[in-house]
């Protein structure tokens, strides 16, 4: 019972030469001070996305020519809107891998640098975890890709509800995972490591094929004084490799 839902279900302009007569809701707080209303759909590919409203102090203040320009702007607002709702979209899927939905390798850099820098700047600890699954090889040539890709999506899933909100998770690349751990020193990390290690394998992944019982192997290290995030990415990748030779599903650290 409002002026804006005329507007929504016509997808029309609409003039409200004296607002009290029509709506009582204007003859009180907050809104007592308005006397006459315009309203102009928002429109993009004949589907509204919200309305342009105007307000005046006096009764009887809209015209036709009103009316003219707040739909100029307003198609104006549309375009503008759309632009940066597609500019944001085409943004997340640049940064975002699609099978997962978590970051990609340039998502990692592009977001990852800043809190990196941000912990350089504050003297802050800064560790970072790489991992990948064990044999992945063989759940794809046992069970086929799609299995695969369910397996994928639910160790990302797995690891989202087990990661902080100050902690950035990407697919790095193929089944191979980087969370980024702001505000942890090594120790943490490693508690952190083996923590997700141990719920992954003792918790199997749901998938189409069953319940899929799978392991990980994780390296870790610590920002120093002279890393950058790809150098401190590259001593973590020497420990996964390590974690790999020695006999795999387990946590190794490189310092």
């Amino acid at each position: 019972d409002n002026p804006n839902s005329m507007v929504i279900e016509t997808k029309k302009p609409y003039i409200l030469p004296e607002v009290r007569t029509v709506y009582k809701t204007f003859g009180e707080p907050p809104h007592d001070h308005i006397r006459s209303w315009l309203g102009v759909p928002l429109i993009v590919q004949d589907k509204i996305i919200g309305l342009l409203a105007i307000d005046s102090v006096k009764e009887n203040h809209f015209t036709d020519y009103d009316v003219n320009i707040a739909t100029t702007f307003a198609n104006q607002v549309s375009i503008a809107l759309e632009n940066a709702r597609i500019f944001k979209e085409t943004q997340d899927q640049a940064l975002t891998d699609p099978l997962t939905g978590i970051y990609n390798r340039r998502g990692l850099f592009q977001i990852g640098e800043f809190e990196f820098l941000r912990a350089r700047r504050i003297n802050r600890p800064f560790s970072v975890m790489i991992f990948d699954i064990d044999h992945f090889k063989r759940v794809n040539d046992q069970y086929g890709h799609a299995t695969g890709d369910q397996t994928l999506r639910g160790l990302a899933e797995r690891c989202r509800k087990s990661s902080r909100a100050v902690d950035l998770l990407s697919r790095y690349g193929g089944e191979e995972f980087v969370i980024l751990l702001p505000e942890t020193n090594i120790n943490s990390a490693k508690l952190v490591a083996e923590r997700l290690r141990l719920s992954i394998m003792e918790n199997p992944i749901t998938t189409d094929s069953g319940p899929l019982r799978i392991t990980i192997s994780i390296g870790i290290a610590e920002a120093n004084h002279t890393d950058t995030l790809k150098t401190l990415i590259e001593r973590a990748d020497e420990a996964l490799y390590n974690a790999k030779h020695a006999g795999r599903n387990c946590v190794k650290v490189k310092k």
